[in-house]
């Protein structure tokens, strides 16, 4: 949690009044399906595990019966597949030029006796998000589904590696930030035009562990993404895709192609008619379906080209695109174009009795046919539930009048509050009916209910039971109107504080603290315009700690000094406390040792006399890095320093262990005192210790998707494998930690990495520009602020490292 200094349930942000439960600081699978054979038997963790055999459709893609043409691309992916070269290929294109249906047509081609094992899996469903693919794959792959999704994602990397899987992941630029938001349903190709290209990262450092894991050695498996955009962590530094990655970029349809469809739809129309009927849109597919609609439900010209012959023809081919989907949209009844503006409200397929309950007609069935028909709706018979084309839900959307929406989306959130509330949550399955009431909700504008709704449901499972920080940050984004750059349109300014602190808190613990920092300063504002001077102080103990992740070491210093003013203002002696834990961390890693001690002493003195189990457990935890620091500052005294970090990380496990006596677990506490306790063993040589509490601090890490403390752990496991030997171990942990650091922005932990990595260039690559280049790397960030304001140790060992490769 942010707040180091509270217990899991007690605040990290003050509330309004009226609200229980404090915080500190995706998964429907829409009717499965899974076809099982016989056992077959992988090795996971070492271990042999029984694994299950079939094909497994987490979603349905419907209406293809009249798919056609696409052989030279059919005949690309058969080549993929049996290639031994490429584990990953991208296919990749703007939306309406057929990615699914060429997936989903393809995968149901492959023969099932060389692939008895493989996957469908589309994010564009709700609730399908990267957690609920690793769940639901493993469950049906016969392995057990471990808490930890980074648990999850190991094991299902190990199974892709021990066996031959194939697995289309269709629709994956969902999972990256420029469409993770709420509303991305109904966002448009033309947002993607000049992004930054942080927009290519994926959301969730998870799906980029998984995605890096596919392009390693190994790799028996095959996986298929259709994608928008490129995810960026396919690229190296020089923008070519990492080896065993591929990407093709799907064209539209061939001329040929396009004769042969309009001909199989019974379409009266010469070969030269069709082509000058296509060609004026770029033969793209969408477009020209809409065509065949058009022509097919013309009253003059029914099922004859003439039909179209007389559509306006644009300069510019993407206008072209954008008119026939306007008179396709035109061409309906009036009842027909409110209905399927009405379906575009759902975030993504509905069911068919929903919708019937929700907007009776006379003749829906008849109504929702003709919308077939005209390629303005899909439909998967076997689940019945309809869908629609991202491209045609964003015009229908946008099409419909602002009253309309408002009265659709009412009638959902009617529907939706009425659907009963489950005993219990085990899965993110279970949450998806209220997500739905939040989404309709906002859309109605009802923020403030909406808000009251996500703390009362959904604060606790996402951040504690799930810790699913990427659907906090997903659901909370859609509160902020303006950009989250200005606060929240909620009318308590207490609300969107609330809302403000719990948004960085989860920016935080998903490893992205600049964004956090933003957020927590908004926060500290309003709480010090209404005199809220203990949320204050809480603010800016949260922010710090964000600055110091980012080497702003001026800053996170004076935050804690006026968080410890405002605690002593107020005679709050637990956050007084709390403050001058995370200012002797500051403090240390400045080098100023002597201030270090004070603040401890002080901290200690405090926490002692209120007798706070789990903050004294933290302080002791920071004293153990402190002598850990200290043993690297000074040689002289380090076996000593060591002896008291080991004795410290101790103390500090002790008190993990009555507080969950006393209270309950915080996984937290133990993740940091397991790390520290297996650092001090590894300093010390004291090799077998160093590596059972390594491990146990790396596992429960990431049992709780505890980013922040990864990378520290995974160098420290690198510099365990060095001193065993295990060098080429050494050095895929400590990439694995770089990676981690520059994704995350993390200064301190990234110049650590560097020095490691500079030396293990130097002496076991014997290479030393590179070993130069890490240790540049290294001083750049451990400068930070500059002195005295720096990593005093981490720098100086850089300036040492760099005046001996002169």
């Amino acid at each position: 949690m942010a707040d180091d200094t509270g217990s899991q349930n007690s605040t990290a942000h003050e509330k309004p009044v009226g609200t229980q439960g404090n915080v500190h600081i995706e998964g429907n699978v829409i009717d499965s399906n899974i076809i099982v054979g016989n056992n077959n038997v992988i090795i996971i963790g070492g271990k042999q595990v029984a694994f299950h055999t079939g094909w497994f459709y987490g979603h349905r893609y419907g209406d293809l019966d009249t798919f056609t043409g696409r052989a030279a691309e059919m005949d690309m992916l058969n080549a993929w597949l049996n290639n031994d070269k490429d584990n990953l290929l991208m296919l990749r294109a703007l939306g309406g030029f057929g990615k699914s249906a060429l997936a989903w047509t393809w995968f149901n081609s492959v023969h099932r006796e060389k692939w008895p094992t493989a996957v469908w899996w589309s994010f564009y469903e709700k609730e399908s998000g990267f957690e609920s693919f690793l769940s639901e794959t493993l469950k049906h792959l016969g392995v057990e589904v471990k808490e930890s999704a980074r648990q999850q994602v190991n094991d299902l990397l190990e199974a892709l590696r021990g066996t031959n899987i194939l697995i289309v992941l269709d629709g994956f630029e969902r999972l990256l930030r420029q469409y993770g938001r709420m509303d991305a349903a109904l966002q448009s190709d033309d947002e993607d035009a000049d992004i930054d290209p942080s927009q290519r990262d994926c959301s969730s450092p998870l799906t980029e562990t998984f995605l890096r894991g596919l392009s390693g050695a190994g790799m028996r498996s095959k996986v298929l993404m259709t994608t928008r955009l490129c995810p960026r962590v396919l690229e190296s530094a020089d923008g070519k895709l990492l080896k065993g990655c591929r990407e093709e970029a799907l064209s539209a349809f061939s001329p040929e192609d396009a004769v042969t469809y309009f001909h199989n739809e019974g379409i009266k129309a010469t070969r030269a008619e069709i082509i000058a009927a296509c060609s004026a849109y770029g033969y793209h597919p969408l477009s020209l379906s809409l065509l065949v609609g058009l022509i097919n439900e013309d009253h003059e010209h029914r099922g004859d080209i003439a039909a179209v012959k007389n559509l306006e023809i644009f300069e510019d081919v993407k206008a072209r695109r954008h008119h026939v989907l306007e008179r396709a949209y035109e061409s309906l009844a009036p009842e027909r174009r409110d209905l399927l503006s009405k379906i575009s409200c759902f975030r993504g397929s509905m069911e068919y009795a929903v919708l019937k309950k929700v907007f009776p007609s006379a003749d829906l069935d008849k109504a929702l046919l003709d919308l077939r028909k005209r390629g303005l709706l899909q439909y998967a018979g076997e689940s019945q539930h309809y869908d629609m084309h991202p491209i045609v839900r964003h015009y229908a959307y946008d099409k419909f009048a602002t009253p309309d929406k408002t009265n659709a989306h009412t009638r959902l959130v009617n529907y939706f509050k009425a659907v009963p509330k489950p005993q219990t949550v085990t899965t993110l399955e279970d949450l998806a009916p209220v997500i739905e009431l939040y989404h309709h909700m906002v859309r109605v504008g009802n923020l403030d209910e909406a808000i009251i709704l996500f703390d009362d449901r959904l604060t606790n499972p996402l951040y504690f039971q799930f810790c699913s920080y990427q659907q906090v940050i997903e659901l909370l984004g859609a509160l902020f109107n303006d950009g989250e750059n200005e606060a929240p349109n909620l009318k308590s300014e207490s609300w969107q504080a609330w809302v403000l602190n719990t948004l960085a808190t989860a920016y935080l613990l998903s490893g992205q603290p600049s964004h956090a920092i933003t957020l927590y300063k908004m926060q500290i504002a309003i709480r010090e315009a209404h005199a809220a001077n203990e949320s204050a102080a809480i603010g800016l103990s949260n922010m710090a700690q964000a600055q110091l992740h980012i080497g702003a070491l001026v800053d996170a210093e004076r935050n804690l000094r006026l968080s410890i003013d405002l605690c002593r203002e107020i005679d709050k002696k637990i956050q007084e406390g709390n403050g001058h834990c995370q200012l002797s961390r500051v403090l240390a890693y400045c080098g100023k040792w002597q201030e270090t001690e004070q603040e401890q002493s002080k901290t200690l003195k405090i926490l002692e006399n209120e007798k706070h189990i789990q903050r004294q457990g933290v302080i002791w935890a920071i004293r153990a890095l402190y002598f850990l620091l200290l043993a690297r500052a000074n040689s002289q005294s380090k076996a000593l320093s060591l002896k008291l970090s080991i004795e410290c990380a101790f103390r500090a496990l002790e008190f993990a262990d009555k507080d969950t006596q006393a209270n309950s677990p915080v996984l937290r506490e133990y993740v940091r005192a397991h790390w520290l306790l297996g650092a001090a063993y590894r300093a010390n040589n004291a090799l077998t210790l160093a590596e059972e509490n390594l491990s146990k601090a790396l596992n429960l890490c990431r049992q709780i998707n505890n980013v922040e403390h990864e990378a520290d752990i995974l160098l420290d496991l690198a510099r365990l494998r060095y001193a065993q030997g295990d060098f080429k171990d050494a050095q895929e942990k400590a990439s694995e930690a770089l990676v981690i650091t520059e994704r995350s922005g993390y200064v301190l932990q990234g110049a650590d990495v560097n020095l490691f990595l500079a030396q293990y260039a130097l002496e076991q690559e014997k290479d030393k520009v590179k070993a130069k280049e890490y240790a540049e790397s290294a001083l750049k960030l451990a400068y930070c602020d500059g002195p005295p304001y720096y990593y005093k140790v981490a720098y100086e060992e850089a300036v040492a490292m760099l005046e001996s490769l002169k």
